[in-house]
């Protein structure tokens, strides 16, 4: 059997308030042609499937344009809540969605009440057993670790107690089925990009490698937006999110993970890479320098560094004319080697700030508001 593995497509986020639903739209547009031309048995979404609990119609609409593709290419889904999705949104269509074979999963089941997805091939001759793990608020978890244990044990209760949720997950599985887990959470020791928000991702509420279950064939994790290979039990992946959705993203390569296993051999695991998304890249340089690079961006958003010597009226607009995608210009100023302490206290108090403001603002301070500071300094130490 064949499996799509994707995670993370946070639909609806923006970028410095930019809207971004036209690369979501064509990412999904992308995975779904994957999808087709790899004749997967099923697509599985490891969790953040939006961006906020609340998403906007056009960001749902997305979400479900995509699916609705799936039915008539033969292919399922499992698609399971991440911390970013509202379980009770996610799951008021799932009645309706499994008539056609998409199995929304918001919120932790036991095996036989949904928490394993019994999934035939195209052909009717294998079939796979796919557990599933939507996100567990921490504060589920270890409220009995709260009772029951010390305060230090609480976060390694946290890891015991998935490592428990999972092996009864897969309790049931067997060698004559292919087995997989799906599951939004986070593994100790993943290299964690800047795109996920630190609320989430603190490692004491993470769960390590080797508490992952050996018997399955493979694992696919939603959570981290970088795509990686981590050393478990089982072939255990993130496969990353869609699109680079923030600057601490840039410079990774997006992708799908896609699975081939059979009953009781190894699964074979391969990426493809995605592209639609538009790029994200640091700038820096002179203005001339900047005047060089204006070509070779292409549409690529970006953060820009102006380097110069002093105050420039109007830099920032003239590198926003050179770079119309550019979210944020910033000038830094060459700096001056700090003066000693000593020649610092030789200063008297009007020439200290003027010392000072030259500093902050590469320029002397108006004469009005050097005869200001000199009465204000007279009056404070006259009163």
């Amino acid at each position: 059997m064949r499996f799509l593995h994707t995670a993370d497509w946070h639909i609806g986020k923006t970028l410095r308030t930019r809207p971004r639903l036209d690369e979501f739209a064509r990412a999904l547009d992308e995975v779904a042609a994957i999808a087709v031309d790899q004749k997967v048995d099923a697509v599985l979404v490891a969790g953040d499937v939006f961006d906020s609990a609340a998403p906007p119609p056009e960001a749902e609409r997305l979400v479900y344009d995509f699916l609705a593709r799936l039915p008539s290419e033969r292919i399922a889904c499992v698609l399971i809540a991440g911390n970013h999705d509202h379980p009770r949104r996610l799951g008021a269509l799932a009645r309706l969605l499994s008539s056609l074979h998409i199995h929304v999963r918001p919120e932790v089941r036991p095996p036989g009440q949904g928490g394993v997805v019994t999934l035939p091939s195209r052909d009717g001759t294998e079939q796979a057993q796919v557990a599933v793990l939507p996100f567990v608020p921490e504060r589920k978890v270890i409220d009995a670790c709260q009772i029951l244990e010390p305060e230090y044990l609480w976060f390694e209760g946290y890891a015991r107690r998935i490592e428990q949720i999972l092996g009864h997950l897969t309790a049931g599985f067997t060698p004559a089925t292919v087995n997989v887990l799906i599951a939004h959470l986070l593994i100790d020791g993943a290299r964690v990009g800047t795109g996920e928000r630190p609320l989430h991702l603190g490692e004491i509420y993470g769960v390590n490698a080797q508490q992952v279950p050996a018997n399955v064939q493979y694992v696919g994790l939603g959570h981290l937006h970088r795509p990686q290979e981590l050393m478990a039990p089982s072939p255990t992946h993130y496969s990353g999110s869609l699109i680079e959705l923030d600057f601490g993203e840039r410079e990774q390569e997006k992708r799908v993970v896609i699975v081939e296993a059979q009953p009781g051999r190894k699964a074979h695991v391969t990426s493809i890479p995605l592209h639609a998304g538009r790029r994200l890249r640091d700038v820096e340089g002179t203005l001339a320098q900047l005047q060089g690079l204006a070509g070779e961006v292409g549409d690529a958003f970006l953060r820009v560094r102006v380097k110069a010597e002093g105050p420039v009226p109007g830099i920032a607009e003239q590198v926003r004319a050179l770079f119309p995608n550019a979210l944020d210009v910033a000038v830094t100023y060459a700096r001056q080697a700090p003066e000693p302490a000593a020649r610092l206290h030789q200063l008297r108090p009007a020439e200290l700030f003027t010392d000072f403001f030259k500093r902050k603002n590469q320029a002397a301070p108006p004469a009005e508001l050097l005869d200001l500071f000199e009465s204000v300094y007279e009056e404070a130490t006259h009163s």
